[in-house]
């Protein structure tokens, strides 16, 4: 940890992401039980939810788009399913070609998130962080707000962490004044499950491994991108015959 709080960038990991249809959910359940490793649960399952950041003419969206080798995102991110008053953190996810990582900082007050107004949820979350991180969010607004349900699981030597996301849900908040969740304006998206694998860049062969074994092929899934731009986002695989 830094003074801020926040992660150790050279904290660095690869990640593998699969997607499929949420109706395959069971045997994507069964065909990691039945891996070598020993895939099991690491923590109880929760209840994810975040706002992600962009610029007005949505900066990390198009880089994300054009694959840029190094691109940045930032989202205030908090959990369980209350979105009044909530205790969250801001995090920013770096990515460096194949390689990621994260920097996290408590922001230091409660958050409202439905019904706040664009920019002041946006400086009512600088008031909260330390200075170091304020210059970061300057020229950004919520773009997307996403909500899922997490499962956490690792392999027996936990060399490699797997999450499994389903119950996916994203409002797009680009053309409101005050951000919400409510039922009318959710993104009508495909439903899917989205498993990904992380761990260092040495245990790299043991995270290929497991999804050489899965009937589905590991491809590129970003929420965000599937929420802000759903033409150009991931198509999920197919159930396998």
């Amino acid at each position: 940890m830094d003074s801020s709080g926040a992660e150790d960038p050279s904290d660095v990991r690869v990640e593998l992401k699969v997607a499929g249809q949420e109706t395959a959910y069971d045997r994507l359940r069964m065909a990691l039980e039945i891996q070598s490793e020993g895939i099991r649960r690491l923590y109880p399952p929760r209840q994810v939810q975040s706002v992600y950041l962009d610029s007005h003419f949505g900066r990390a969206l198009e880089e994300n788009l054009a694959g840029v080798s190094h691109r940045e995102k930032r989202r205030f991110r908090w959990y369980g399913t209350e979105s009044t008053e909530v205790v969250g953190k801001l995090e920013l996810k770096v990515r460096e070609n194949t390689l990621g990582w994260k920097r996290i900082v408590a922001v230091d007050r409660p958050m409202r998130v439905a019904g706040a107004d664009r920019t002041g949820f946006v400086r009512a979350l600088a008031a909260g962080v330390p200075l170091a991180w304020r210059d970061g969010l300057s020229g950004l607004e919520p773009t997307q707000w996403i909500s899922y349900r997490r499962e956490y699981l690792a392999t027996a030597d936990l060399a490699v962490r797997l999450t499994i996301d389903r119950q996916l849900r994203t409002w797009d908040q680009r053309p409101r004044l005050r951000l919400g969740d409510d039922p009318m304006s959710e993104n009508r998206g495909p439903r899917i499950f989205i498993l990904e694998l992380k761990c260092a860049p040495a245990a790299l062969h043991i995270a290929e491994g497991i999804v050489r074994r899965l009937p589905w092929p590991v491809g590129r899934c970003s929420k965000f991108v599937l929420a802000s731009d759903p033409t150009h986002g991931p198509v999920p695989s197919l159930e396998p015959l």
